[in-house]
């Protein structure tokens, strides 16, 4: 050593280094982490990477469980890489004026990385106190799971990374969704992912090489057990030889929402559509499905009758298939002249005609319009945030003014249905799900449909051109085929610009328009009553999960009272 030399600064020297060399080394972690379960991710993505995506992280997790910052400092950087991954195509949407609208890809990319990782430094916290990992594991997949459910249900709800949307495109392997939903995928990616993680962790500890590879082959069991029972179930599984059948017609117009919806005259469209129907109409009774908010003209609930686009369509099925229906999506609706009538989400006007203020309410609808005078209607239920909705209004509005974001059409809160609506076909008596676009991610609203009523198919109307020849439209549709798993009933999807198609009780797609084509698909569908295990039940899972949190929760509290009282 150097006369000069100062033994103690050098020794900080490489504990400093060390420390830093760590940070990085975390940080690599971390992003790793987020980039698996964006290489696990659909529409692209191999679903096994998920199995693996959290190793990183936890192990992380393992190594900082005394500083809660880092935590949340490196469970946030793994949920926004992933995040930034899996929903990039939200990059893609523009304003009326044609620019590029990043907020519409920076709030939910940011705001459900930091919801993600207050979840995540939440369960480290918890298994730090309730001094056992056991415990600490099944608080974070039912703490997971609960957060799950919550962002099915709250006003800032976005499931789409919901972690069992991850095997959409994969469904050969999720059959068994019928008795769980999309929760029981994201137990069975936390449960090998803590499998791994404590395999790897504890191998460090005690370099037993045989007991890590006993653990990470049980492991890789659980996946392909899993997957051998889907794939059993998808093979066994029959249709009733007794069921109806029906005949629908999915039209897929192909119209920019950007540069032609709000510009092409009604007469045009009603033209377009026309010409479409008339490839494949015939005197045999049918079902004709039309996209999401097909007109730009409003029509008003209690006129509805007298519209001019119920009107024509009425005509054209009397002369074309009496015994046939039209379903398309509208924007509908309703006026108030007395203050007391209005809702939380009617807006004033000025009325030239009666010059008073009237209240307005405009929702997003679809209708279903035969020969005869009745015309069912349903609104959306599940309203995107900050696009149709305005969430914690009271909260929010002060601090962030108007938030709604402007894609065209009308800038205001919609107003939505409380109630699930179902349509009947006036000749056949077959009972209809219509789902409108966002609400066909929400997998408990949907069986909500079939649970009392007896609804023996489904109808998707949706609008996906938002974000152009990006992976959104493909995710969106992929997300449609766990709903015909959950329910096993018949999907017929109608996309202004695509994908149309249709998806049977397997969550197969039978037959499909690609995304940019002007087309039609038409094809006789199978009807069925029948109840699956999910439809009666719903999301039991999260009620088992947050019960469990809650235990876990009041366990830890009590727990570290007694400690601190009798230490």
């Amino acid at each position: 050593m150097d006369a000069g030399s100062n033994p103690a600064s050098s020794t900080f020297f490489n504990i400093e280094l060390k420390f830093y060399i760590k940070k990085i080394e975390f940080f690599i972690y971390s992003v790793l982490s987020g980039i698996l379960l964006g290489l696990g991710w659909p529409t692209d993505g191999f679903p096994i990477y998920l199995f693996i995506a959290f190793v990183p992280l936890l192990y992380v997790e393992n190594y900082l469980n005394h500083s809660l910052f880092y935590i949340l400092l490196c469970s946030f950087i793994s949920f926004l890489t992933w995040n930034a991954i899996s929903t990039w195509w939200l990059s893609y949407a523009k304003r009326i004026n044609g620019t590029f609208a990043l907020e519409a890809y920076l709030t939910p990319v940011l705001c459900n990385a930091l919801f993600m990782s207050i979840i995540f430094s939440f369960y480290s916290w918890i298994k730090k106190h309730v001094k056992d990992k056991k415990i600490g594991y099944v608080f974070l997949v039912c703490l997971w799971v609960s957060f799950e459910k919550m962002h099915l249900e709250w006003e800032l709800s976005w499931p789409w990374l919901n972690l069992g949307n991850g095997f959409a495109n994969y469904t050969e392997w999720i059959q068994w969704y019928e008795y769980t939903g999309i929760l029981g995928g994201s137990i069975w990616i936390w449960i090998v992912n803590i499998g791994f993680s404590e395999s790897i962790i504890k191998y460090k500890n005690d370099k037993n090489i045989l007991s890590l590879y006993k653990k990470i082959f049980f492991y890789i069991g659980i996946i392909f057990i899993m997957i051998f029972i889907s794939n059993l179930i998808y093979i066994r599984y029959k249709r009733n030889q007794y069921e109806r059948t029906a005949n629908v017609l999915i039209l897929q117009p192909n119209i920019d929402p950007y540069n032609q919806k709000y510009y092409i005259s009604t007469n045009k469209l009603i033209s377009k559509l026309k010409k479409l129907i008339d490839q494949k109409i015939s005197k045999e009774s049918m079902m004709i499905i039309a996209p999401e908010t097909m007109f730009s003209e409003k029509i008003q609930i209690k006129n509805i009758n007298k519209n001019k686009i119920i009107s024509v369509f009425k005509d054209y099925l009397r002369n074309k298939s009496p015994n046939t229906v039209f379903i398309t999506g509208v924007e509908l609706i309703s006026l108030y002249n007395k203050k007391k009538n209005k809702s939380k989400t009617s807006i004033p006007i000025f009325s030239k005609k009666t010059k008073n203020i009237q209240w307005i309410d405009v929702f997003n609808s679809v209708i279903q319009i035969g020969t005869n005078e009745n015309i069912e209607f349903h609104h959306k239920s599940k309203l995107v945030p900050a696009v149709e909705t305005f969430p914690y209004k009271k909260i929010l509005s002060p601090i962030l003014g108007n938030i709604l974001l402007n894609f065209g059409g009308t800038v205001m809160e919609l107003g939505k249905e409380n109630y699930p609506s179902v349509f009947k076909h006036p000749y056949l008596g077959i009972k209809i799900a219509p789902i409108i676009c966002y609400e066909s991610v929400f997998g408990e609203y949907v069986s909500n449909f079939f649970r009392k009523k007896n609804v023996e198919f489904m109808v998707i109307i949706t609008n996906d051109g938002w974000w152009g020849l990006s992976q959104g439209h493909k995710q969106h549709m992929y997300y449609a085929r766990i709903r015909a798993i959950e329910n096993r009933k018949y999907i017929a999807r109608s996309a202004n610009t695509g994908i149309s198609c249709f998806i049977n009780e397997r969550g197969e797609i039978i037959s499909h328009i690609p995304y940019g084509e002007e087309g039609v698909l038409y094809n006789k569908i199978y009807l069925n009553k029948k109840k699956t295990f999910y439809i009666k039940y719903g999301d039991f899972i999260s009620k088992i999960s947050l019960l469990t949190t809650i235990i876990i929760l009041l366990y830890t509290i009590i727990y570290n009272i007694y400690n601190v009282k009798y230490r």
